[in-house]
């Protein structure tokens, strides 16, 4: 029984074109996975950007503050 399954799956990937395979494939498998990875990696590119400015806003504010009330005398 089981080698018939294996000479049934055989001959039905042999109907397929090789073409129309790679279709389905690139269709149900390569596609959404780019998208998902486009997706991801602009958003975390988006998400460094905003921590950067954060990061360069709040030192920003730390020095003027320090100047401003930590000075030695």
């Amino acid at each position: 029984m089981d080698t018939a399954l294996i000479n049934e799956f055989y001959l039905m990937q042999n109907s397929r074109s090789n073409l129309k395979y790679i279709e389905l494939l690139e269709e149900h498998v390569y596609q959404p996975v780019q998208t998902a990875n486009h997706y991801m990696t602009s958003w975390m590119g988006k998400r460094g950007q905003m921590l950067l400015k954060l990061d360069v806003t709040l030192y920003n504010s730390y020095r003027r503050l320090k100047k401003k009330y930590l000075r030695l005398i």
